[in-house]
């Protein structure tokens, strides 16, 4: 992590994580302080491009961060000792298998990790500094996605002056995974649960399920993620369903905290919390919507119950919170101008995919056969908690019971459903109902970790017996971390970075280039320089964001300008996209004349670029990050 990102979280997250529980009047929860500071930068960052405006965010820091010296801050809880030991694991685990990925090599080129859909979000990144933020590898179109965590990414670029890679891949890992840490073991306390559980919920992080079994597989990799249930791949590359955790998390303890009549502002930061997580994490927008929406029904029924009178809110306030968390993921899910992902019944898919990658082709029934195995190993440990977790449904308080119901949800959901979108080709995707398995796992150890700590409590040596719990959930992440350390960078040449490097001198962000789309790297002026391209083929999923006609019509352009011995047409496509520049790599070439068309900007072997004298640039203000001072990602 560089000094600029460590000073950038410092001052736009903490100090306003801080701030704003002052603001309130409210004692400082520490497991609140990054969730909150991450919600407001993203939504200041969004309010600066919809304003057009980039001063709004300094405002907003400003503004928030003062409520940090409003007196001394008093904590509410003090965060727990093995909280260190946990987030020493996890310094060593991303150390080992995602710091020396995605940086600049010794001789110029640069190291891509081959693995992960940082690309997207490298690209979102630069996309969200400029004023009309676009879909990465497609100039033109709109951006319509769940940009919270990109936000928080896009203000360090604009203000901290890093580059997108550096904190996907060193910065943000650390930060996300830190939050939830943080956020599970305050929910736990939360929940009145043993020291033990408080202890053991930050290190689940870093836990897996039963799938070490794999080991029994010849040749079986990657043993954690052919169950599906399990956050260490998410948590290791940054997908943002980490920060929404640690949101959904928040909320539900500043629910918990107003709810045991600490202060009115907490519900305030419960509403705050609970509108930005699909902002963040759209699939945990809708799933933690329903929970909530769950636990105020239940809420309201057992008000009904003799005995019960009025005590409470009756459920009106976990109800209000599911609904503001729905109508903040309704646009998510319904905008946008790409290709409705497919959301069909398909019972025990999920079980059958499991199956394939063990080298297993299973009949109807062989799979129902399967189905109680498979669980039992997807759940591991975390089969422990399940009891835990349906007696807070319906008997917890309306925190616990929403937090039982995300729990409880996700593999009942991920069996029945198969959601997934197709590429340009028609060829289906992997299903994106994992993401409903990795959400309720994640929330699903903190009850595993309270009845295990319980049941440790019960014997003779309980210290010993947690130590069992702990080496039953690493064999999987050691096997990532080892076979994640020996996949090697895919470098990209110096020839290529020289030649994008000097289409960002002469031009400005946001700038469209012509090249081939290739699927070798992902699209080097949109990762690297923070330009566009017409289209990309690297990215598989770009049908959630424009009709595969479209990007068919993009593809069939692009041939016709690499293809055509006529400079007027190779003119007019130029002028169809508005592109500026032209990047020929390597092998590379263009069959028309380029006299009189395009101006040489760098020339080298290996990689060659040039200005398309017949594009103007477009009007308005140059990029906020325009031809400054260049520094290493």
């Amino acid at each position: 992590m560089s000094v600029n990102y460590a000073l950038f979280v410092a001052v736009a997250i903490v100090l306003p994580g801080v701030g704003l529980q002052r603001w309130l009047r409210l004692r400082v929860d520490p497991a609140l302080v990054l969730p909150i500071g991450a919600a407001a930068i993203a939504g200041g960052q969004a309010l600066s491009i919809a304003t057009g405006q980039p001063v709004v965010l300094p405002v907003v820091v400003a503004v928030a961060g003062t409520g940090a010296v409003l007196g001394r801050p008093r904590l509410t809880d003090r965060p727990p000792l093995a909280l260190l030991a946990a987030a020493g694991a996890l310094l060593a685990l991303l150390a080992a298998t995602q710091w020396r990925g995605n940086r600049p090599a010794a001789d110029g080129g640069f190291l891509l990790d081959p693995m992960g859909d940082q690309p997207l979000h490298a690209g979102l990144a630069w996309e969200l500094t400029l004023p009309d933020p676009q879909v990465p590898g497609l100039a033109g179109v709109p951006l319509s996605y769940h940009v919270g965590a990109d936000l928080v990414r896009a203000a360090a670029v604009r203000w901290a002056g890093v580059r997108p890679y550096a904190p996907l891949n060193r910065g943000e890992p650390v930060l996300w995974a830190l939050a939830l840490m943080l956020a599970l073991a305050s929910f736990a306390r939360r929940l009145g649960a043993p020291t033990a559980a408080v202890a053991l919920a930050p290190l689940t992080v870093l836990l897996t399920d039963f799938s070490w079994l794999c080991a029994l597989v010849p040749g079986l990799t990657w043993w954690s993620d052919v169950f599906r249930g399990n956050l260490l791949i998410s948590m290791a590359f940054a997908n943002p369903v980490v920060p929404a955790l640690a949101l959904a998390l928040g909320a539900l303890i500043a629910l918990a905290r107003h709810d045991a009549g600490e202060g009115g502002g907490w519900l305030v930061l419960a509403a705050l919390q609970a509108a930005s997580v699909p902002w963040f994490k759209v699939f945990l927008g809708a799933q933690f919507a329903a929970g909530l929406l769950v636990a105020g029904a239940l809420a309201v029924w057992r008000r009904r119950l003799p005995g019960e009178g009025t005590r409470g809110h009756g459920g009106a306030i976990p109800l209000a919170l599911g609904v503001l968390t729905a109508t903040s993921t309704l646009p998510l899910v319904l905008g946008g101008t790409g290709e409705q992902v497919e959301v069909a019944l398909a019972p025990l898919r999920l079980v059958a995919s499991s199956l394939r990658q063990l080298g297993v082709e299973p009949g109807v029934a062989g799979l129902a056969v399967a189905t109680v195995p498979w669980l039992i190993v997807s759940l591991g440990l975390r089969v422990a908690g399940l009891r835990e977790a349906w007696r807070a449904l319906v008997r917890g308080p309306a925190f616990a019971s929403a937090a039982a119901a995300v729990a409880l949800a996700g593999w009942p959901l991920a069996l029945l459903l198969h959601v997934a979108a197709r590429d340009v080709e028609g060829n289906e995707l992997p299903s994106a109902t994992i993401y409903f398995v990795e959400q309720s796992g994640a929330v699903l150890w903190v009850f595993a970790a309270v009845a295990l700590a319980r049941a440790a409590g019960r014997t003779r040596r309980p210290g010993l017996t947690l130590a069992a719990v702990v080496l039953l959930g690493v064999p999987s992440t050691v096997e990532f971390a080892i076979r994640k350390a020996l996949v090697a960078p895919d470098g990209v040449p110096a020839a290529a970075v020289r030649a994008l490097d000097a289409i960002a001198r002469d031009g400005r962000p946001g700038d469209v280039v012509l090249q081939r789309p290739g699927a070798r790297y992902p699209p080097l002026p949109v990762v690297l320089e923070g330009r566009r391209v017409v289209y990309e083929r690297f990215t598989p999923y770009l049908t959630q964001f424009a009709p595969r006609a479209e990007l068919q019509r993009r593809h069939e352009a692009l041939f016709r300008f690499f293809r055509t011995s006529d400079a007027a047409e190779a003119v007019s496509i130029a002028r169809e996209f508005r592109a500026r520049y032209v990047c020929l790599y390597g092998s590379d070439r263009i069959r028309f004349d380029p006299t009189g068309v395009l101006a040489p900007v760098h020339l080298e072997d290996g990689a060659r670029a040039y200005r398309v004298l017949a594009v103007a640039p477009a009007p308005g203000p140059a990029g906020p990050v325009a031809n400054r001072t260049r520094a290493g990602p």
